[in-house]
């Protein structure tokens, strides 16, 4: 199967606002130096993070690095790493926060459970997962390229962290009358 292009929702996405689940986050958690941005898409929550100081590495299978850079001034461009690489293959670095706006649901089905424990692998101790896992209810719970799980195998995933912030969203998009069920996640690693 040929992979998804995904250029056009970056170019799409490139002025959207900051997820508000990172702001929600960065309010109340304040223990984190390093956030990997994983699936980090045109880059909006990379580039917010190095604004406010943090140290980020961005990853995403198809990488558009000026979209970050050219919004950085010089000392914040020493501060952001880059890795291009799918989900597959991907080695995480070390962190104090795995970031994940909407984007591991995307992972190969038959790669998801490998993926989900290198996050785990990759947090330092006490540190952070901070993204969404989409639900059994979601328009695409059909598709075979996304994973979706319903809110009691979620729980399962996340029984290695302290779960800080579960909310379950459920709703139709009005402007393509799209379903969305997803689930906000904020944990920490014990």
């Amino acid at each position: 199967m040929k992979e998804k292009d995904w250029s056009n929702y970056q170019n799409n996405t490139l002025n959207d606002k900051v997820e508000s689940l990172l702001l929600e986050f960065l309010d109340k958690y304040k223990d984190i130096d390093t956030v990997v941005d994983l699936g980090c898409g045109a880059g909006n929550e990379s580039v917010y993070l190095l604004k406010h100081g943090y140290k980020v590495v961005s990853i995403d299978r198809q990488l558009n690095k000026s979209f970050i850079l050219d919004r950085l001034g010089e000392n914040e461009k020493n501060n952001v790493k880059f890795i291009e690489s799918d989900f597959k293959d991907v080695v995480i670095p070390k962190s104090d926060c795995v970031m994940a706006m909407f984007s591991i649901p995307f992972c190969k089905k038959e790669f998801f459970d490998e993926l989900w424990n290198k996050i785990y692998d990759s947090i330092n101790v006490n540190g952070y997962f901070v993204g969404q896992l989409f639900g059994d209810r979601d328009a695409w719970k059909d598709s075979d390229w996304v994973n979706t799980f319903s809110k009691n195998e979620v729980l399962v995933k996340l029984e290695k962290y302290e779960l800080l912030l579960f909310d379950e969203i459920e709703y139709v998009r009005e402007s393509d009358n799209k379903k969305w069920h997803y689930f906000n996640i904020i944990a920490r690693k014990k």
